[in-house]
């Protein structure tokens, strides 16, 4: 009988919750969305769609596309095509920068920019298990050294090969806390230099991992860019109402988040990274 009571009250909670928001559809002006991150290692691959009003389904892109792209300047690829993804055969390099322009006929012309990141090695890495739980979760102490470079903002993410992200009251490690994202639940680990710029530094990290079973992490150095559509779209993702996934998932949500954009004269992310090879931590034996 409280189960049901309660359940009432929050059902009630909801529905005074619930706020109107007045949509003027006359002034919606559709705009080309375009997404690409790139890195080297990889061709450069374009999607596209269109922007939409909250109450239409997603259009088949039927718009002809003519794409310029250029690195440090010099073109490096000019093609026509009709499709809402482009799959070059043309690879980024290290620390190259890369201009985009689109033109698709009815629209403004669009405009993208972002340099490769210089690339930044782990130093060391090592595992250590702390504890088993009675549901053989082993809980393991982490820890990644790299030496950052100086006089320059670098940007980061790291994530572990074949486990889950894992936020749950295990993150002490000051870069991470720093960056206000442990609220959000992110999928990996991504900082800024802020706090250690130009040091070696040792990132700390208590994570789910199977000790018994060889331990890799992987580094990337991101671009600004890269690093502000990762900070936009946890915090948007966090904020989703899922609808599909019980009234849990409704009282845990809140407002809509912006998507981070950099794309002039329309919407999405052009953006960069590189990544190290999988680095296996080496185990400190209790």
């Amino acid at each position: 009988m409280k189960v049901k009571y309660l359940f009432c009250i929050v059902l009630v909670c909801l529905i005074s919750c619930t706020k109107e928001i007045e949509i003027d559809t006359i002034e919606f002006e559709r705009k080309i969305v375009v997404n690409s991150l790139f890195t080297p290692g990889k061709p450069f691959e374009f999607r596209f769609s269109y922007t939409i009003q909250p109450n239409q389904l997603l259009p088949t892109f039927t718009d002809s596309i003519h794409l310029w792209l250029y690195e440090n300047d010099s073109q490096v690829l000019d093609t026509l095509f009709l499709s809402d993804t482009f799959v070059s055969s043309y690879y980024p390099r290290n620390g190259c920068a890369y201009s985009l322009k689109v033109f698709v006929q009815g629209y403004d012309t669009i405009f993208a920019y972002d340099t490769v990141p210089s690339q930044v090695h782990i130093k060391d890495g090592s595992i250590q298990l702390i504890s088993i739980d009675k549901y053989q979760t082993h809980t393991c102490s982490t820890a990644i050294s790299f030496s950052d470079p100086a006089h320059v903002t670098n940007y980061y993410e790291m994530f572990f090969d074949g486990a889950q992200y894992d936020y749950e009251n295990k993150i002490t490690d000051p870069v991470l806390l720093n960056e206000g994202d442990v609220s959000y639940y992110p999928e990996t680990y991504f900082f800024s230099d802020k706090l250690f710029d130009g040091q070696n530094y040792t990132l700390q990290i208590k994570q789910n991992l199977f000790f018994n079973t060889p331990a890799k992490v992987i580094l990337r150095n991101i671009s600004y860019e890269y690093y502000m559509y990762r900070k936009y779209w946890t915090r948007h993702s966090y904020n989703q109402v899922a609808v599909d996934k019980g009234i849990g998932a409704l009282i845990y949500t809140g407002e809509p988040q912006p998507m981070y954009n950099n794309i002039v004269n329309g919407y999405g992310v052009f953006a960069s990274y590189i990544e190290n090879a999988p680095f296996t931590l080496r185990k400190i034996e209790n």
